[in-house]
């Protein structure tokens, strides 16, 4: 019989679960507080891997996004991730910029084994991050964008 092709983990369906988790969690809420941001900045955060077509739109949603990348052998593979924030107003853009910076030091805990999410954790480490950046938005919301390059295992 022949061997079984490596399958990799959907890795958006995986990230959404996980931010779901973590932006509830007490690391969150500990780096949110040194940022000085609102108390309330953690809740009702909406997590998905795309933006809604058309309104209502959630207050504060962050967006997931896997860009893909270069297979680096048979076990591994490296995966360049957007993670995009819409938050706040663009006069007031306080909210998208704390929640962009919350996002991306969690991103430092992803390859950690953590039995709170279900999901097999497919991330064997974060490789490299860049941003946060403003982007420029049509909405009177303010949009915040990072990226991180994940070394991803399959399942």
């Amino acid at each position: 019989m022949a061997d079984l092709a490596l399958v990799h983990t959907d890795l958006e369906l995986f990230l959404t679960g996980w931010y779901r988790t973590m932006l509830a969690s007490a690391e969150a809420e500990a780096i949110a507080a040194k940022l000085g941001a609102y108390v309330d900045l953690l809740v009702g955060v909406e997590v998905d891997n795309k933006e809604p077509a058309e309104p209502p739109f959630p207050a504060k949603l962050l967006v997931i996004r896997d860009d893909g990348g270069p297979q680096l052998d048979q076990f591994t593979a490296e995966r360049q991730v957007g993670l995009t924030v819409l938050a706040g107003t663009r006069e007031r853009p306080k909210d998208a910029n704390d929640l962009i910076r919350v996002v991306m030091a969690l991103a430092a805990l992803l390859p950690a084994v953590d039995d709170r999410t279900p999901a097999r954790n497919p991330v064997a480490s974060l490789e490299d991050s860049n941003g946060p950046v403003p982007v420029a938005e049509e909405q009177d919301r303010a949009r915040r964008f990072g990226s991180v390059t994940l070394i991803v295992t399959p399942y």
